[in-house]
C-alpha cells in the first residue's frame, strides 16, 4: 500500500510538473520568458485566453481587470448583492464585485476625484501595489534600504512596493536598469508578478529566486488545494442562503445573513492571510450550526401557524413586518414621484 501510495503522488507530481512546464496557449511559446508563470496561472484558473487559443501576452489589462485576476485568483467571487456602488464610476457592472471586494479589505482606492476609473489602463507601479497588497506581504514605511532603480525613488508613494518587490524579486526590469514605473504593464508582466508573488506565500520563502523557480510544482499543487476549499465553502454558503429564503427568511434577514458571513471574510483576510482557509471554514461551519436551529425554529412556529423572524429570534404572526424591516419601513421616504425616475 505504500509503494501504491508514493506511486501515485510520484504520478501526481510528473503530471503537475509538465503542466507548467508545456505552453497552453498558442502565443506563450516555451522559449517566451513569462511562460511558466502564465502556464502556472492558467491551469490553477486565474487567467484565461482569448476564444481563438491566444493569451496575447503583450496585451494590456484595465484596472478593472487586473482586480478580477487577484480576487478569483484566490478562490474567491464575491457576491454582487453585497459588492456593488463602491465608487462612483462602479455600480453593478461585470466588475463591480471584485472591484468593491478589492476596496473593502484594502487592496485599492480611487483617485482624488473620488473615482476608480476600471476602464483606465494598469501602470506598472499600481500592478504592483495592487499585486502586493493582495498577497497580504506587510510593506515598510521606512526608507528602502536598498539603490532602487535608476527611475524611481523612495520619496514617491510606490516606492515602498517597489522596494518590497526588489526585496523579494517580484520585478523584473529592463535592460538599461529602470522600471519604467508609469509605463503600461503587460499581461505577461502582470503574470510574472503574480506567480512569484503566489510562489513565496505558498512555500514560505523571503525571495524568489532560480532555486525557488524550480519548486513552482509544489507551490502550484498548494495554491490549487487552498483556492479550491475558499471557493468550496463560499459557494456552500451562497447554496446555502437560497436554501433559507426557501424556508421563509426574508430579503432583509438574507441580506443581514450575507453581510455577516462577508465581513467575516473580510477581517480574515486582511488579518492573516495564512489562515484565510481556516477561517472561512470555521464561519461556514458555525452558519451552518445556527441554520440547523434555525430551521427547527421555523418548523416549530409554521405547526403553531406564525413565522420565524430571524431578526428576533421568535416566532410573530405571519402578517407582522419585524425588527429591522419595520424600522426601514418607517424611515422609507414617500415617493411623489407615482413611480417615474425623476432624474
Amino acid at each position: 500500500m505504500k509503494k501504491i501510495i508514493i506511486f501515485v503522488m510520484s504520478f501526481a507530481l510528473l503530471l503537475s510538473n509538465s503542466l507548467v512546464a508545456i505552453a497552453v496557449f498558442e502565443d506563450v511559446k516555451l522559449e517566451h520568458k513569462n511562460s511558466q508563470a502564465i502556464s502556472f496561472l492558467q491551469d490553477s484558473d486565474v487567467i484565461s485566453g482569448y476564444l481563438d487559443g491566444s493569451f496575447k501576452p503583450d496585451g494590456k489589462l484595465n484596472r478593472a481587470q487586473l482586480m478580477k485576476i487577484l480576487v478569483e485568483g484566490q478562490g474567491i467571487t464575491p457576491d454582487p448583492e453585497q459588492y456593488k456602488n463602491c465608487f462612483p464610476d462602479v455600480a453593478d457592472q461585470w466588475y463591480a464585485p471584485y472591484v468593491c471586494y478589492g476596496k473593502e479589505v484594502g487592496w485599492v482606492e480611487g483617485f482624488s476625484d473620488g473615482n476608480f476609473r476600471p476602464e483606465s489602463t494598469v501602470n506598472k507601479s499600481q500592478a504592483i501595489k495592487m499585486t502586493i497588497e493582495s498577497q497580504g506581504f506587510e510593506v515598510s514605511g521606512e526608507a528602502c534600504d536598498r539603490a532602487l532603480f535608476k527611475d524611481v525613488s523612495d520619496s514617491v508613494w510606490y516606492g515602498k512596493y517597489v522596494c518590497l518587490g526588489l526585496k523579494k524579486g517580484l520585478l523584473e526590469e529592463d535592460e538599461n536598469g529602470n522600471y519604467l514605473p508609469t509605463g503600461e504593464i503587460t499581461r505577461a508582466q502582470v503574470s510574472e508578478n503574480i506567480f512569484r508573488s503566489i510562489v513565496l506565500r505558498k512555500l514560505n520563502r523571503e525571495a524568489y529566486t532560480q532555486e525557488v523557480k524550480g519548486l513552482a510544482v509544489e507551490a502550484l499543487v498548494a495554491f490549487k488545494e487552498e483556492k479550491n476549499a475558499i471557493k468550496l465553502e463560499i459557494d456552500g454558503f451562497k447554496e446555502e442562503l437560497k436554501k433559507m429564503r426557501e424556508d421563509g427568511a426574508t430579503d432583509t434577514e438574507i441580506k443581514t445573513l450575507r453581510e455577516e458571513f462577508w465581513g467575516t471574510v473580510n477581517a480574515s483576510h486582511q488579518a492573516n492571510r495564512e489562515e484565510f482557509q481556516a477561517k472561512i471554514k470555521a464561519a461556514h461551519e458555525l452558519f451552518n450550526a445556527e441554520k440547523t436551529v434555525v430551521k427547527t425554529k421555523l418548523q416549530e412556529c409554521n405547526a403553531q401557524g406564525m413565522k420565524y423572524s430571524f431578526m428576533e429570534s421568535k416566532c410573530v404572526e405571519k402578517n407582522a413586518i419585524g425588527g429591522a424591516a419595520k424600522k426601514a419601513a418607517v424611515n422609507k421616504p414617500v415617493d411623489t414621484t407615482g413611480g417615474v425616475n425623476a432624474n
